[in-house]
């Protein structure tokens, strides 16, 4: 099964998406005209670099981490090094300092040591995966706002890991929470094919992961359209993405055992994942509920200063908890015996809720502050959508019929995951996390994100959610143990 939009394929690849069916005319430029897949693709660095318009009288920023890689029997990030001096590029290496956790994450910290080291004429060169890109994207991005100077930017990937390379977003560490910020996109893509191939076979088992959140986040974007939280939704994302399960499946085994075709497949439907949340201006089709569960794991692990498992590894193993969270409310929910009246909490029940719910993590209360603060505002817009979502009840049908088309059962999520060898329980994970910490994740990823998901909708309808809880990991420890 061949990709039905291949973004190698350039400027062919731009004309062809504008004719797809719910095209956003309102979406963003994007500014990437050159996409790289190809085998050798490292050494065409330089003249990407003067494709985008950088001056090779001026230095070039190399920012990256300080892991050790290989390509093939070289040291990956040296050798990148040499092929732009060799080449006559002035290459300025930057390497990140972890944090007390012994990993690099994307924080503010981080951010301003790249946009520091930036000035007028300099290009940037960023080598390596999900945080070092949200990085230099967001610091290239801090940097032109404040002085006007556009930054020639090229990301090189290094692994298949997140759907994040082509974002129009960053995910940025702010005060231990995870904030979605606008960024700005690289100038050009460059998937080395070895580079990827070479990445620990994890990396590419997180790359699926996390776009396996589509079976979520897909019908999420259509829930909160229907119910008027969400103007942004169009069929665009599903069509640009084609069948995504089936292609997972019929492409796993080269996904898994890293052939270069597999790792090519991989690379360019994590970049059409990235690009259909840049071409819609928004990052809801790829970021669901299966996300919120993730981004409180986060938090959980940023107040205890330990190291954070692979984010597709983790998305995944939450998409298949929330793949069950919809086939409950798909199959039980009867739309005649729903209180409306019930399904919309006052401010104060809510904010005590929260405060008392996140104190458990955070006695300072400050957390459960500014989760209030992102949470009050979607709550006022529940209230004001009431006609919508008494609409929704009286066509029901319809309505399930619609989400089912996105929607995928946790067992075939847990089918394409077991292809590629991806972890399939949370204590399978490095580091591994325990069930409380998980159930809490489960609990309040809701709370914590502006985005209106299945977990919102179950909150505001009362659902029995420790019995939801119970029902939904005994599917997740079922999916594990047919691993």
């Amino acid at each position: 099964m061949t990709l039905p939009y291949d973004p190698a394929q350039g400027d062919a690849f731009w004309a062809t998406i504008k004719d797809i069916p719910g095209y956003p005319t309102a979406g963003i430029d994007i500014p990437t005209r050159v996409m790289l897949f190809e085998s050798g693709a490292l050494f065409k660095l330089p003249e990407v670099l003067a494709a985008v318009g950088a001056d090779p009288s001026q230095p070039v920023l190399v920012p990256m981490d300080p892991t050790p890689m290989q390509r093939g029997q070289d040291s990956l990030k040296p050798l990148v090094l040499d092929v732009l001096r060799e080449a006559g590029w002035g290459a300025e290496q930057l390497v990140f300092e972890p944090d007390a956790s012994g990993q690099v994450h994307c924080d503010v910290r981080q951010i301003d040591a790249v946009k520091e080291r930036l000035h007028e004429g300099m290009a940037v060169v960023s080598v390596g995966s999900g945080a070092v890109t949200d990085t230099v994207k967001q610091a290239c991005h801090f940097y032109e706002e404040e002085t006007g100077y556009h930054v020639p930017y090229v990301c090189y990937q290094t692994a298949n890991s997140v759907v994040a390379y082509l974002s129009h977003t960053a995910s940025v560490t702010i005060k231990g929470m995870k904030r979605t910020l606008l960024s700005r996109l690289p100038d050009a893509l460059v998937c080395d094919l070895e580079t990827l191939r070479d990445a620990p076979p994890e990396m590419a088992a997180a790359g699926v992961g996390d776009l396996v959140a589509a079976f979520i986040s897909l019908p999420d974007w259509f829930m909160a359209n229907r119910l008027g939280m969400d103007e942004t939704y169009t069929e665009f994302v599903q069509r640009l993405m084609g069948p995504l399960d089936d292609i997972l499946l019929e492409k796993a085994e080269a996904i898994r055992s890293g052939s270069l075709e597999g790792t090519a497949v991989l690379a360019k439907l994590l970049s059409l994942g990235a690009l259909s949340m840049s071409v819609s201006g928004v990052t809801t089709p790829m970021s669901g509920f299966e996300h919120g569960i993730s981004h409180v794991l986060d938090l959980q692990g940023g107040l205890e200063e330990r190291p954070l498992a692979l984010h597709g590894l983790q998305v995944a193993l939450a998409t298949i908890m929330a793949a069950e969270v919809y086939r409950r409310l798909l199959t039980e929910l009867e739309p005649a015996e729903v209180n409306v009246d019930a399904c919309y909490p006052s401010t104060g029940t809510m904010r005590e809720r929260i405060e008392k719910a996140f104190a458990e993590v955070d006695p300072s209360g400050k957390t459960g502050q500014e989760v209030w603060e992102i949470f009050q505002k979607k709550l006022d817009a529940w209230h004001g959508q009431r006609d919508k979502f008494e609409a929704v009840l009286s066509d029901w049908p319809s309505f399930r019929e619609k989400i089912e088309e996105t929607w995928r059962t946790p067992e075939r999520t847990a089918e394409i995951l077991r292809a590629v060898d991806s972890p399939m329980s949370f204590d399978a994970l490095t580091p591994p996390i325990p069930e409380e910490q998980v159930k809490f994740a489960f609990m309040n990823g809701v709370l914590m994100r502006g985005r209106f998901t299945i977990g919102d909708l179950l909150l505001f309808l009362q659902w029995d959610r420790e019995t939801l809880w119970q029902q939904v990991w005994d599917v997740s420890q079922k999916m594990a143990e047919q691993a």
